[in-house]
């Protein structure tokens, strides 16, 4: 059952990201608070992911980065893209105020950021989640 920590927080960071950066898009309250919860959530999730701090499940074969499968590549990258512009637009919103009308701001988090969160961590929550149930890495049948 501890191979589901990252499966969980994954989720409740989906939660938390998706009302804030919506309702942060359509200028409603509170969303400051939702916003920094994810952020927080995220990186807790990408760092002890990326230092194997919390348990995965095992799979015959090498334990290696995939960095040879185009599937992998897209999930850092838009996972990544993802995490690092909510950092930035926390940011942005705790220096400057929250307050202030930043319309490009807003378009460019709901209709760059947040999509391209979503990718990444569907395609990862996917990987873990047919780890789990069929035995099979997704990333191995996309390589190059």
């Amino acid at each position: 059952m501890s191979i589901l920590i990252n499966i969980v927080l994954a989720i409740v960071t989906f939660c938390l990201y998706v009302p804030a950066s919506g309702r942060f898009y359509r200028r409603q309250e509170p969303f400051l608070g939702y916003l920094a919860v994810a952020v927080v959530l995220d990186v807790a999730t990408a760092l002890l992911a990326s230092f194997k701090v919390t348990p995965t499940t095992i799979l015959a074969g090498p334990h290696v980065v995939p960095w040879r499968s185009a599937l992998f590549l897209l999930h850092i990258s838009t996972a990544t893209l993802g995490m690092f512009g909510f950092i930035a637009v926390l940011l942005v919103l705790l220096i400057k105020g929250k307050d202030l009308p930043y319309p490009r701001l807003r378009k460019f988090q709901y209709r760059v950021l947040l999509p391209a969160w979503v990718v990444g961590e569907v395609i990862a929550l996917s990987n873990s989640i047919l780890k789990i149930i069929l035995k099979i890495r997704i990333y191995d049948y996309f390589r190059f």
